[in-house]
């Protein structure tokens, strides 16, 4: 039986009539106009790959789109080679197409190129397919011709700042080695202790010169004295710090001081944090400037500290007692008590800004500090509340500070 459609003349539809065989099936008649218009029956492979083609990160409207399109019949200036170069390129099975999905991921732009693209002679050929791009980097790991492992070794574990290192350089070189042959032992040390007893006129029976001495022996032990296996076996310390640093045994270099302070203060945040012995020396200095015992320190002991301790000419003590001074006590705002002494002597040690009140504690800076940043105003904290002047940014005054 034979079912026909009657249709106007010139119509371009892509059926003209269907003919159902004797074994129940539909098929399309066989005109030269259906044959024209007709695509090639598309595979499961083909659909694998144009939805391997499809950008990733399309939305659900585009996607959508594309399958209407796909559904419909498409226009004839459509190239089949598209569709021949796909089935070629993928064997028509889905295993085919992921293994080349793979192979253009990885390879070079141009390697690709040549695999993928036939020679032809229109310019819309030429610019398709996908661009792929490689980012690269060196990944240097050591082996034995570089010699990491030795240049590693010969860095010290932890390092000082350079306030720092100017401030203990200062102590290393104007109050222990004072024949200037760059080692210190433990002579040295004797003779500086003894300075600061006869300063504070201590006698050999008193409490303060019996812990002055237990203060010293420590100092012997931590700077003098072999450091600890943990750190003696290391190949930088066993150069700065070793028994021969100094020459011989028993003597420290300038830089195996500077390296013992830094594994001493490495881990150290604040007063409660040092060793006993450098608690004890706070307080030492302490009493040793105050030697009247009024409790706090004045203008008149600190300058007589550096004339008869530091050994500084009087020359340079008027120029430097007022700033030094200043600088202890926040401008004379402070009183320059023991607990006051106590965050100088922390900033000594830890500081690593320079115009800090730690500056001044032991050997003053012998060149010029460089200067504040801004000028801090300390009247207003002594003002009236009902004289102060309320702030307002729309108002025109001669304030030169704020208080915040």
């Amino acid at each position: 039986m034979e079912v026909k459609k009657q249709e106007k003349p010139g119509s371009l539809s892509p059926v003209k009539g269907l003919r159902r065989d004797d074994d129940g099936k539909t098929s399309r008649s066989n005109s030269k106009s259906e044959r024209d218009l007709r695509l090639p029956e598309k595979s499961p492979s083909e659909d694998a790959g144009r939805r391997e083609r499809r950008p990733s990160r399309a939305s659900e409207s585009s996607k959508d789109t594309l399958e209407r399109q796909e559904s419909k019949s498409l226009s004839p200036k459509v190239s089949r080679k598209y569709f021949t170069n796909w089935k070629q390129a993928c064997d028509k099975t889905k295993d085919k197409t992921k293994e080349l999905l793979k192979r253009w991921r990885t390879l070079p732009e141009t390697e690709t190129s040549e695999h993928m693209q036939e020679p032809s002679n229109s310019e819309e050929d030429k610019h398709h397919g996908w661009s792929v791009h490689v980012w690269t980097t060196w990944v240097n790991r050591c082996s034995d011709s570089l010699e990491c492992l030795d240049l590693d070794e010969e860095q010290p574990l932890a390092q000082l700042g350079a306030v720092q290192s100017d401030k203990l350089t200062l102590f290393f070189t104007e109050l222990l080695d004072h024949d200037r042959d760059d080692v210190i032992c433990d002579q040295d040390f004797d003779n500086f202790f003894e300075k600061l007893a006869h300063f504070a006129d201590w006698s050999n029976n008193s409490s303060e010169f019996h812990i002055l001495l237990e203060v010293k022996q420590e100092f012997i032990e931590h700077f003098i004295n072999p450091l600890p296996t943990k750190w003696s076996d290391l190949p930088y310390y066993k150069r700065v710090c070793g028994p021969e640093a100094g020459g011989f045994p028993g003597r420290t270099t300038l830089e195996g001081w500077l390296a013992r302070w830094a594994l001493y203060l490495s881990d150290m945040k604040r007063f409660t944090d040092l060793p006993l012995y450098l608690q004890y020396l706070c307080k030492i200095m302490f009493n040793v400037i105050d030697r009247t015992g009024t409790g706090a320190i004045t203008k008149q002991s600190l300058a007589a500290f550096y004339r008869s301790v530091i050994g500084l000419p009087a020359t340079r003590i008027d120029e430097i007692i007022d700033t030094a001074y200043d600088r202890m006590t926040s401008n004379g705002y402070l009183i320059l008590d023991y607990g006051t002494f106590v965050h100088c002597f922390t900033n000594w040690l830890m500081g690593k800004n320079p115009n800090g009140p730690g500056q001044w504690v032991l050997v003053p800076p012998k060149g010029s500090l460089p200067q504040p940043p801004f000028p801090v105003d300390y009247s207003a904290l002594n003002t009236e509340p009902a004289k102060l002047e309320p702030y307002a940014p729309d108002k025109k005054t001669n304030r030169h500070s704020v208080i915040v």
